[in-house]
């Protein structure tokens, strides 16, 4: 991945095995599964955003010392 958030402590592995984790475990309801997926995607936009803009400060650092 370009913006090296798959190498984030927090970030687990692999996205698929963190969404079936989810999935698998129990949920007092449907409503409630449902919230969980969509804070988990919630927190990796958030983190991908912020990596993006880490980026493309970082990119703009550079070009203004070249």
């Amino acid at each position: 991945m370009a913006t090296g958030t798959s190498n984030s402590p927090k970030q687990p592995i692999d996205t698929y095995t963190r969404l079936a984790h989810l999935l698998h475990t129990t949920a007092p309801d449907g409503e409630a599964l449902l919230d969980r997926v969509y804070e988990e995607l919630l927190a990796r936009e958030s983190r991908a955003y912020a990596a993006g803009w880490s980026d493309a400060l970082r990119e703009a650092r550079q070009v203004r010392r070249d």
